[in-house]
């Protein structure tokens, strides 16, 4: 996927718990939803800023900057984006949606609206976040009846539904503006009204405006201007001068003035520490184990009593160097402590661990020597112990290594040796994971 996000699955569609902390601005290509489960946070778009509350929803737009970060450092956040691509199949309409903003809850549909679109999303992604492996299909209608709720009940031009006429005018308005960025030409509601062949009162039109998007058409050229600002300060080099131009603005000074009444720091400010914030964008959020969360949330997200044993049974192993920067591997195994004569006990703590935080990933202190047959033995005689508590096990594979046809090599030698030892059939559902 293209943008700033942080989607990596080629999944349609990847669902998180986050406990939000000071997130840089970020667009990326999809369909993005935040519910505040827990505690509150702020959120800007582009040129607003709010604060969300326990309850509220909110819904970013294909490719619209925005910004999370916390006011409360024990908030919960449910973030799920939907690939753009995959929805556009399903809605080829997609590109004319507008999805409107719920910044408080029923701030736009009503308070019981709200709490009862909340609990049918979660209804609906129970079973992604509670089922080891999901067939595609299923997946794909979850995403597909996903799509239906909030294009039903968040997309501004919902309320021209019965009014084909109306519909499609504002469609190729919209179209204008967003899809061909028609705002980079600095227009006018004549040049608009032209370009669209809507040759309408312009008073009326500027009302079509004010009813659709919830503001003037001043105010949303200059919101897609400084969005597209935004865009080019943190992905390009240009001067500002040329961005500036480019954003559509009629001069330098007039983009400097309207960027800083936002950004009292000024765009060259914004530039350095947004970019450095993306640097180190893992330290602005951190993932929350799933099982947390659904034990907190039971009745939101219906889960049975039997979930957490399913939870349970598969343990991500990163074999390739967790002391490499990008590994994933917050818990370590020893090698050393698994050839000693208490190595049941260390299996013991490394299940458990597994119980508590069945999601996290395992990676070993040492690394593996793939000519040593010896770890080769080790390892084979953990999987099986693995196998014996009925867990099996993911291996995790960087797709940002340099050598990732040696790490897929090395698995295959360890599947052989694992045969060799235990037999085939104990390894149906063992997976790899591209990362």
């Amino acid at each position: 996927m293209s943008g700033m996000g942080y989607i990596t699955d080629s999944s349609p569609m990847n669902v998180q718990f986050l406990n939000v902390k000071d997130e840089p601005f970020r667009w990326h290509n999809s369909i993005e939803v935040v519910i505040v489960l827990e505690g509150s946070i702020h959120v800007a778009i582009t040129d607003e800023q709010r604060k969300l509350g326990a309850g509220a929803i909110e819904i970013f737009n294909i490719n619209q900057v925005h910004r999370l970060w916390e006011t409360d450092e024990d908030n919960v956040v449910l973030q799920i984006n939907i690939d753009t691509e995959f929805a556009k199949a399903y809605f080829s309409d997609l590109s004319y949606v507008w999805f409107t903003h719920e910044f408080s809850p029923g701030a736009y549909l009503g308070l019981e609206r709200v709490e009862g679109i909340i609990e049918a999303i979660c209804t609906l992604i129970t079973p992604i976040v509670t089922t080891s492996e999901m067939p595609f299909l299923t997946l794909k209608n979850t995403v597909e009846q996903l799509l239906d709720l909030l294009i039903m009940n968040f997309d501004a031009k919902r309320m021209f539904e019965g009014n084909p006429t109306k519909l499609q005018r504002i469609g190729r308005i919209y179209g204008y503006l967003f899809n061909d960025k028609g705002f980079i030409n600095k227009p006018s509601l004549n040049e608009i009204a032209k370009h669209t062949e809507e040759y309408l009162n312009l008073d009326y039109l500027s009302s079509q405006f004010k009813l659709l998007i919830g503001d003037t058409l001043q105010n949303l050229l200059h919101y897609l201007r400084i969005d597209h600002a935004i865009k080019q300060l943190l992905t390009t080099d240009r001067s500002l001068v040329e961005i500036s131009i480019e954003s559509g603005f009629s001069s330098p000074r007039y983009f400097y003035q309207r960027f800083n009444k936002i950004f009292p720091e000024g765009p060259k400010a914004f530039r350095e520490q947004h970019k450095k914030k993306q640097e180190m964008k893992n330290h602005c959020r951190e993932i929350i184990d799933p099982v947390l969360v659904l034990a907190s949330h039971r009745g939101l997200f219906k889960i049975p009593e039997t979930v957490n044993s399913e939870l349970n049974k598969w343990i991500h192993i990163d074999i390739f160097g967790p002391n490499e920067q990008n590994s994933t591997a917050p818990y370590l195994i020893r090698l050393s402590e698994l050839v000693k004569g208490d190595s049941q006990a260390y299996l013991e703590m490394i299940l458990q661990v597994n119980n508590l935080s069945p999601n996290n990933v395992f990676g070993f202190e040492e690394t593996l020597d793939i000519a040593n047959r010896n770890d080769f033995q080790v390892l084979t005689w953990l999987l099986n112990q693995f196998r014996e508590n009925n867990i099996s096990p993911v291996f995790v594979v960087r797709t940002s290594s340099n050598v990732i046809a040696e790490q897929i090599t090395t698995i295959q030698e360890l599947f052989q040796n694992y045969t060799l030892t235990y037999g085939a059939e104990h390894m149906k559902r063992w997976r790899i994971e591209l990362h």
